[in-house]
């Protein structure tokens, strides 16, 4: 049994953008701390990581764990469909295998959703240790993927003492973009370790930035290795993409 209720649709509907930027198809594990989801993208590239504890929700009640499917392609039509201000409500019919969202506004509209059958294999996340923690606006790193995607293809970012970098080149030029730490910076904490630097596809930050509902994000990676970036959602939710960097050969 699973039931839970959510005050904000504009909560949901940030959750269900945000795995619309990876996944076609969403396996939520819900128990009584809450609900999660870890999952990789279909190209095993990138994964998404999230968090929503049961104090997310106003009414909140799960007895056992419980794995649920479901195509975001639906979840995505279906939160299409709420009002700013409907409430939420959500139920899980283990018998008949489906998945009720309702929404209570000026009207009450119900939809159940078909469970999938869940993936043989679950994500598991990779055990990362990183050289750099960045905290910045979402803002600031929004802008520098699009500035570095009018040249080029990939993103370097680089890390050294207190300078963040994004940089990119391709046939019709280079481009480049400098944080540093400073009052009147975007970029307000970096610690770096060792200095690092790393290869990531633009096209892959491009759609994990239209995911990007908080004002600030924490960005963790190390030369050549995973970048990681963290933001929060319904204050005590997080979410983070992991996304696998592009190695040149030497």
């Amino acid at each position: 049994m699973f039931h839970a209720t959510l005050d904000s649709s504009k909560t949901w509907k940030q959750i269900v953008d945000a795995l619309a930027t990876l996944l076609t198809e969403a396996l939520f594990t819900i128990d009584e701390k809450g609900l999660t989801l870890r999952q990789f993208d279909p190209a095993k590239a990138a994964m998404i990581d999230l968090k929503l504890p049961a104090g997310v929700f106003q009414e909140y009640s799960c007895e056992g764990e419980h794995e649920v499917c479901l195509g975001v392609d639906e979840l995505t039509k279906v939160s299409k469909r709420m009002a700013g201000d409907d409430r939420l409500e959500f139920n899980l019919d283990k018998a008949d295998q489906r998945f009720e969202i309702k929404m209570l506004g000026a009207a009450e509209r119900r939809f159940k959703l078909q469970l999938l059958t869940p993936p043989d294999s679950k994500g598991k996340k990779p055990n990362l240790k990183f050289d750099v923690k960045a905290e910045m606006f979402a803002d600031a790193f929004k802008q520098a993927v699009k500035d570095i995607g009018v040249v080029s293809i990939h993103v370097k970012v680089k890390a050294g003492g207190k300078m963040l970098t994004f940089a990119g080149e391709g046939d019709t030029g280079e481009a480049e973009v400098a944080l540093k730490v400073g009052d009147d910076s975007s970029l307000f904490d970096l610690e770096v370790k060792n200095d690092s630097q790393a290869i990531y596809a633009l096209n892959y930050l491009s759609d994990i930035t239209k995911a990007m509902s908080s004002d600030s994000i924490t960005l963790q990676f190390s030369s050549d290795q995973p970048m990681m970036l963290e933001f929060a959602i319904a204050e005590a939710g997080t979410i983070n993409f992991i996304l696998a960097p592009r190695v040149e050969r030497r």
